[in-house]
């Protein structure tokens, strides 16, 4: 069996199709509050409500599992998590019940631009987990995902229905390297199949845009719209004024002030060749309902 962790949440919820598509016997973990499950779940998939704040809820989660899928993240959490007490805290306490467990393999998600002295508090928590991991003895992948692509196109595209328009951070002009939801998933399927990639840590990305690029994009396939732009300015004010009151959207803030920058773009060529068989899932499919 294999413990999905965050299995209802957008990256969970596709690793859970594609996994129980492959064939596996799989259990979620997620918290009571989460979003609802589907009406229909896949077969093989268990599902186990519990808190990653608790000790013996993790212990309970991993009991039977031989491989754990660290999917979950505090970062687009409007309420119940943060970086700090999901990307590490209960990262730490599933790698810590893991070991006690005898899981064999462990795949956790992270993000590109994860260290020690990154300037987002995200990226430090992500890096503290990754840590953690490649020192506790047991085997391992870490997925380094860029920017979610369909978390932003959600994000920029709130106002549309409502206002006609397109939400854009900054200048727009920045390259940053996102990843869609389903590349990232099939490179999970990928890593609980094959040994190979165990002991690795993988930059992975679907494409490099800009928000600018991003934005025509979302307006084209809408069929028509405007641009509303935050300028650099107020995501700066953003991102320490609307921590008070909406913790995501300093977040979100303070990422894109980290994007302006131009740290968020890396060349995802390299590692994609080794995976020539998974095919790309970039910004048009994402924007495409039937994909």
């Amino acid at each position: 069996m294999i413990l999905i962790v965050g299995g209802t949440g957008r990256l969970g919820v596709r690793v859970v199709s594609d996994l129980a598509g492959a064939g596996q016997t799989l259990r979620i973990m997620a918290r009571g509050n989460s979003q609802p499950l589907p009406d229909t779940k896949p077969s093989g998939v268990e599902v186990f409500r519990g808190d990653l704040s608790s000790r013996s809820d993790c212990m309970l989660a991993v009991e039977g599992c031989r491989q754990v899928v660290f999917a979950a993240s505090g970062f687009g959490l409007r309420r119940g998590g943060t970086p700090r007490s999901v990307d590490r805290d209960g990262a730490l306490r599933i790698l810590e019940a893991a070991k006690r467990g005898g899981v064999e393999h462990l795949v956790m998600m992270s993000m590109h631009g994860a260290a020690a002295d990154a300037p987002l508090e995200f990226l430090r928590m992500k890096f503290a987990a990754e840590e953690a991991l490649r020192s506790s003895g047991m085997a391992w992948t870490i997925i380094r995902m860029g920017a979610n692509l369909e978390q932003f196109v959600a994000s920029m595209s709130q106002p549309l229905k409502e206002k006609g328009k397109v939400l854009v951070f900054g200048s727009g002009r920045a390259p940053v390297t996102f990843t869609s939801t389903a590349d990232a998933a099939a490179l999970v399927v990928r890593a609980v199949a094959d040994p190979a990639l165990r002991g690795r840590t993988i930059e992975w990305g679907s494409g490099i845009h800009s928000f600018n690029a991003l934005a025509g994009a979302i307006l084209a396939n809408a069929g028509g719209g405007s641009i509303k732009r935050i300028p650099v300015p107020a995501l700066r004010m953003m991102s320490v004024a609307a921590r008070p009151f909406s913790p995501f959207m300093a977040r979100m803030a303070a990422a894109a002030l980290w994007m302006e920058s131009g740290q968020a773009a890396f060349d995802p060529t390299m590692q994609r060749k080794a995976f020539p068989d998974i095919p790309v899932f970039g910004l048009e499919q994402s924007l495409d309902p039937r994909a």
